[in-house]
């Protein structure tokens, strides 16, 4: 039985899962209201009575011991029955009428083979976090400029249809989606923005943290995508990507000022991590991601 919309997330943190909870608290009721299905996947194994959120009928879990989030958004969408499919974080609050927003940003578009949407920083406190935040999200800070923006949008806050993906029940390989079909629908034009559909990154690492994420994201992204060495592995170049596309107009300028410094250091380590992904393989960079 097919249904308007799947809802795929992943989680590789150990219960009781403060972040996630708060985030199926505002999803789930969309969800069952659409009459579609939520399917989290998680790395613990952890046993129903132990998993601190209600039973609900548009719950679905997808345990995988041990795995990334690339290997449990790969078995969820595997499960995902949806005619439309959607992703997000289990870090990230989604709008309360984000569900909607999706039925009608495809019904609006209907050449799109995919959505994306705003993404704000529910972070803000401290500038470690608003560089982390810049770094991969701040092509999608408000107001958004299409005319400088040149990156593939990250899966916090994007929604798929069904004929952009695999078939249900057919084999996904672990980063495929994220590395292989988003680089491809955003080189073909098929990607639209949607600004109604909007969600918030709530994140916080601390500096050697933040530091150590970027390199594992580097190394998840070349080494699951069998990318070779290139000029785009240079950090200068992938900085200078980095801050021609930020979006936030006057509003964030002097933000994104005190940023600069950090940004650069945060694209070394990104840069860092994609060599060694070429040369090494992803390793265990994947299974360090959140």
């Amino acid at each position: 039985m097919t249904l308007p919309l799947s809802v795929v997330l992943a989680t590789t943190d150990p219960p009781p899962w403060p972040d996630l909870i708060a985030c199926l608290r505002i999803l789930e009721p969309q969800v069952r209201r659409v009459g579609g299905e939520l399917i989290v996947g998680e790395s613990c194994g952890v046993a129903v009575g132990e998993r601190g959120f209600p039973d609900s009928p548009c719950l679905v879990w997808s345990s995988l011991a041990g795995g990334s989030v690339f290997d449990l958004r790969a078995r969820a969408l595997q499960l995902a029955r949806g005619n439309l499919i959607a992703t997000t974080e289990d870090h990230c609050l989604v709008a309360p009428d984000w569900c909607d927003q999706i039925l009608a940003g495809f019904r609006s578009a209907p050449e799109a083979l995919a959505l994306y949407g705003p993404v704000l920083n529910g972070s803000p406190n401290r500038q470690i976090d608003w560089a982390n935040y810049l770094h991969t999200f701040g092509m999608l800070l408000p107001p958004y400029d299409p005319n400088r923006f040149g990156r593939c949008p990250p899966n916090a806050n994007v929604a798929y249809r069904r004929s952009a993906l695999a078939p249900p029940g057919s084999e996904v390989r672990p980063g495929w989606m994220e590395l292989e079909v988003n680089p491809r629908l955003f080189r073909e034009g098929r990607f639209r923005f949607w600004e109604r559909m909007v969600a918030t990154h709530v994140q916080s690492h601390g500096l050697w943290g933040t530091f150590l994420a970027h390199f594992h994201n580097g190394r998840s992204t070349t080494g699951l995508s069998r990318a070779g060495l290139s000029r785009r592995q240079l950090p200068w170049r992938l900085y200078r990507e980095t801050v021609r596309g930020l979006g936030g107009g006057e509003a964030y300028r002097d933000l994104i000022s005190a940023s600069l410094p950090l940004l650069f250091l945060l694209s070394c380590c990104h840069a860092i991590g994609e060599v060694a992904g070429v040369l090494l393989g992803a390793g265990q960079s994947p299974a360090r991601l959140r």
